[in-house]
């Protein structure tokens, strides 16, 4: 019975995570896609950024992941290529998740959680120079 119980519960924890993974992968869509049609990110977006930044670090956690630093090769110099990188980054990152079983630590997604991480520390260091030079 104790075995059953913790299978359900690992069950429920992969699901959970595939659940993150998709909104994830969703919340990037949807920012670069309000980014390509305003040119910037309205505070809806900002806070979009923030939710997705959080579901990254808990997909992280759970795929056995910690706080690294990062280094990306060819950092994006501008927001839109960091908005587009992010939604590119995201999908993978619902893909790796999807494809990788529960009791599996998947390298590939924890690399690529922490390269979206270091892509949202650079699109929100773009929107807090756009915000300090439109003052």
């Amino acid at each position: 019975m104790k075995a059953r119980r913790d299978i359900k519960f690992l069950e429920k924890e992969r699901r959970e995570n595939l659940d993150r993974a998709r909104e994830a992968a969703q919340l990037g869509t949807e920012i670069r896609d309000s980014f390509l049609k305003n040119q910037t990110l309205s505070r809806t977006e900002i806070k979009k950024l923030e939710r997705l930044e959080k579901l990254t670090r808990k997909i992280r956690e759970e795929a056995g992941g910690s706080d690294s630093d990062v280094v990306i090769e060819n950092p994006p110099r501008q927001l839109e290529a960091a908005v587009g990188r992010m939604a590119d980054i995201s999908e993978e990152m619902r893909k790796g998740v999807e494809k990788t079983p529960r009791q599996v630590i998947s390298a590939s997604v924890i690399e690529r959680t922490n390269e979206l991480l270091e892509i949202i520390h650079f699109a929100r260091a773009f929107v807090r120079q756009l915000d300090q030079s439109a003052k």
